[in-house]
């Protein structure tokens, strides 16, 4: 637990949205979860997963080969994460452990990385379906935007017109976004009732 606090101190004043998902993520699990990371990127968000389960599994996706060897470098050998290479909006070729009771979205391109590489609406939200398909009976979703360029704020759009049309019976919907900065990152948090 002392590197993921360290984690959100060390980073609280550039990424407030990251910060929010992370104190969000670290209420809801419980040490023996399973969560998913759509989204794995340079790693920091498995690795931050992985802190808060240890005796859980985390499967951390990305499309980009390159994404996946900086988050293996950065997490070394651990027993409990799984690595794909492949979409988000591809369904996991391997049996779940369990139901997840946490699916993490940080959308947009790889930091540092081929910026032309990028989620993209329809992928998203495909995913997104067939993640409301997979959740625990008390599971969560995590989704943070970037509408900072004209893919990511067309993505942003997309998803806040999905989660406005989640069945309020079934799901509790919440949009944090910091309304006086433009183009500022959002994050939602999906839980079901």
């Amino acid at each position: 637990m002392d590197a993921s606090k360290g984690f959100i101190q060390l980073h609280g004043a550039r990424s407030p949205h990251l910060d929010l998902a992370k104190k969000s993520w670290e209420s809801h699990l419980k040490p023996h979860d399973f969560a998913i990371d759509m989204t794995c990127g340079a790693g920091r968000d498995t690795l931050f997963l992985s802190h808060l389960l240890p005796e859980g599994v985390v499967y951390s996706l990305d499309i980009q080969e390159v994404a996946l060897q900086k988050a293996r470098a950065l997490l070394g050998d651990s027993p409990r994460v799984r690595f794909f290479h492949q979409s988000h909006s591809e369904p996991i070729s391997l049996p779940l452990p369990a139901a997840p009771r946490l699916i993490v979205y940080n959308l947009g391109y790889l930091p540092g990385g081929d910026k032309s590489i990028t989620t993209r609406s329809e992928t998203t939200l495909a995913s997104l379906h067939m993640s409301t398909q997979l959740l625990d009976a008390s599971g969560a979703l995590s989704i943070t935007c970037y509408p900072g360029h004209d893919e990511g704020l067309q993505e942003e759009q997309g998803v806040f017109a999905w989660a406005k049309n989640l069945q309020p019976t079934v799901w509790r919907v919440c949009l944090h976004q910091w309304i006086n900065r433009s183009r500022a990152p959002s994050f939602l948090w999906i839980t079901k009732t």
